[in-house]
């Protein structure tokens, strides 16, 4: 991210130390190998750290981690940042006093200082709402909390881990998140890649799951694994390992085992509107799309006329005519 953020350099070349024989995040390639290293080095620290990674990458085992190897005398806060309520976002994180205001009938402490010495770790920080934003910055430049209704500040002695998904710099360029926020909680910045860029990851993970359930992998589930693309990542990764272990007796998951697993969870295909389906197994629309939509070379494609094409493209409400003009050619049912 190119934020202007003032975080850590960190240079590439520099030599990261390899996790401990402890450490329960899975790191056999050198891009997650050098996320662990970096939060290794920098737990012991004060400095914010800011987690960036696509959902189910790993964010939240992350922020534990880096707290348990801070060794912090407190505990960790977890917050999810964005299902906060606009109106009570002062109020959950700052804490309040007794008749701040209607409904405030007992004093209460806020997330913030609950944390004491320990972390505060603020997930979905993209979705944290606008009206909390210039509150948490102040509190970030001057480590103090005032609670609503109080005149005295107290001193906030926490660390804070913040986690954001890959979008947060375009929230920023629209203005939608504070880029001095941003700067505050980016001390150091650690990217967790995607499952997709560690595919040496994959089987290393899987058998960890499969043996927390009691169970080992057969050699062809794991090559189906490989093949198979994870865009939930680490956490779809878990359940369909996790359904496997379930759906067989044995002790060893079988690859049909694994398949009929993964097709538990996969989305529903949209069923086609009478009169888009072609010849078995043909979907009149996506050959239409695929060839540009000319009509005459996809019927060819297909093995139907011209005419009979267009008819049943007519008789579920499409004009291909209109289609052809229109960016993306999106399935677009009048009904």
């Amino acid at each position: 991210m190119s934020s202007g953020a003032e975080a850590v350099p960190v240079r590439h070349d520099t030599p990261v130390p390899l996790p401990p024989d402890d450490c329960p995040i899975v790191a056999v390639s050198a891009a997650m190998r050098r996320a662990v290293g970096l939060a290794l080095r920098f737990a012991p620290t004060e400095l914010p750290v800011l987690l960036v990674g696509p959902t189910g990458s790993g964010k939240e085992l992350f922020a534990r981690q880096i707290h348990t190897w801070s060794r912090r005398g407190g505990p960790l806060v977890d917050v999810n940042a964005g299902a906060l309520p606009r109106e009570m976002v002062e109020s959950l994180l700052f804490g309040h006093r007794r008749g701040a205001f209607t409904g405030a009938v007992q004093s209460t402490e806020g997330l913030v200082t609950a944390a004491g010495q320990g972390t505060l770790f603020l997930d979905e920080l993209g979705a944290f709402p606008a009206e909390g934003q210039a509150k948490l910055l102040r509190v970030l430049e001057c480590g103090e909390v005032r609670p609503l209704g109080e005149t005295q500040n107290r001193p906030v002695r926490c660390r804070f881990i913040a986690a954001v998904q890959d979008d947060l710099e375009s929230k920023i360029a629209s203005g939608a998140f504070r880029a001095d926020l941003y700067q505050r909680l980016a001390g150091v910045v650690i990217r967790i890649p995607a499952l997709a860029e560690r595919p040496e990851d994959i089987v290393p993970l899987a058998r960890r799951f499969a043996f927390e359930q009691g169970k080992v992998l057969s050699v062809e589930a794991e090559v189906a694994l490989v093949a198979q693309r994870w865009t939930g990542n680490v956490r779809e990764l878990r359940s369909a390992v996790i359904r496997a272990t379930m759906l067989g007796e044995g002790g060893s998951v079988l690859e049909s085992e694994l398949r009929e697993a993964i097709a538990l969870c996969a989305p529903v295909a949209p069923r086609l509107p009478r009169g888009l389906a072609g010849p078995p197994g043909v979907d009149l629309v996506a050959h239409c799309r695929a060839h540009g939509w000319d009509i005459e070379s996809a019927a060819e494609a297909v093995g139907v006329s011209r005419a009979t094409l267009y008819r049943r493209l007519r008789e579920s409400g499409i004009d291909p005519g209109r289609w052809r003009s229109e960016p993306g050619h999106g399935l677009r049912v009048e009904r």
